[in-house]
């Protein structure tokens, strides 16, 4: 038999506060520590409309064993997983996926979940990309209009009907913050965010997390690779087809962008970005850190090559 759980990504029953803060501290490494240990499993922390499925099939391509193709045979059960819901999550820590070293790479949006799987023998290696916020919720409120595989919560036929500034117009006066909301494990509807949020979001980012944009894509890919040693062949003795297959695999997903829904963009300025910028106020400045934190982990990666390229 085959199963393969939901994928709805809801956090109920997930570590918050100082619980959760004791499972960064134990079970993240940190990136100011660039000796990867063995038993470091690279999780790369997915957030929706930020290029993570050309990230997925990249690291596919280039044939990596990831959480998003990996089968497991457990007595006559032969198990899907999936690493996008809380349940999933929990699925994989009974499974011991991290400490079995199944996976190469973990793609999850839920890090306080996943959290739960690692330990302090066998810590998460976060990396993630970025996008300004109201970039990536103008692409969803496009994408939303289209996604009918997505189902009920997600999927708005309707939304074509709705001009885009008359649907955030209605907005305006709430406040969605999800990136922090996510990270803290904070319920977006009940919940709201403060500075001290905001403040602990940034520290999360400085210490624990790998920083790649969606504006600078090219070299974010790059970057990771040379974090986790991807940028040759490990597996088959250093194939030298491998950097070929690469260049093919950044083509086809990365370059390409074949993975995104075109619209058109909104002005700084615009009423749009007016009201966007009240709604995602906190986002916004997490994500300005972010992108002053990719330019300081440049460091990181000075004079190292990526197939004869400098970074």
């Amino acid at each position: 038999t085959i199963r393969c759980l939901s994928r709805r990504a809801k956090m109920t029953g997930v570590a918050k506060g100082a619980a959760l803060d004791e499972l960064f501290q134990a079970n993240l490494g940190d990136i100011i520590n660039p000796m990867i240990k063995e038993n470091d499993t690279p999780l790369y922390l997915h957030i929706p409309k930020a290029g993570g499925t050309a990230v997925i099939d990249y690291y596919r391509c280039l044939g990596l064993v990831t959480s998003e193709n990996l089968y497991i045979s457990e007595g006559r059960s032969h198990i899907m997983l999936e690493t996008h819901s809380v349940e999933g999550i929990h699925q994989a820590k009974d499974l011991e996926i991290v400490q079995r070293g199944l996976a190469d790479v973990i793609f999850t949006p839920l890090l306080p979940a996943a959290m739960e799987m690692f330990d302090s023998n066998h810590q998460a290696r976060v990396f993630a990309l970025f996008r300004h916020p109201i970039d990536r919720e103008v692409s969803l409120y496009y994408y939303r209009q289209i996604a009918d595989w997505e189902g009920d919560g997600v999927y708005a036929p309707e939304l074509a009907n709705t001009p885009i500034e008359t649907y955030f117009e209605q907005l305006k006066d709430r406040t969605d913050n999800f990136m922090i909301s996510v990270l803290l494990n904070k319920d977006r509807k009940t919940e709201s965010i403060t500075e001290e949020d905001l403040e602990y979001a940034k520290q999360i980012l400085r210490n624990k997390v790998l920083i790649g944009l969606t504006s600078n894509m090219e070299e974010s890919i790059h970057r990771f690779d040379i974090y986790f040693g991807w940028t040759e062949d490990t597996k088959h003795h250093g194939d030298p087809r491998y950097n070929a297959k690469r260049s093919i695999c950044q083509k086809d997903f990365i370059t390409k962008k074949t993975n995104s829904n075109p619209h058109e963009p909104v002005e700084k300025g615009s009423l749009v970005w007016e009201y966007l910028s009240n709604i995602l106020y906190y986002d916004i400045q997490l994500y300005e850190y972010a992108v002053e934190l990719f330019e300081e982990q440049a460091h990181l990666f000075q004079g190292q090559e990526v197939e004869g390229e400098k970074l």
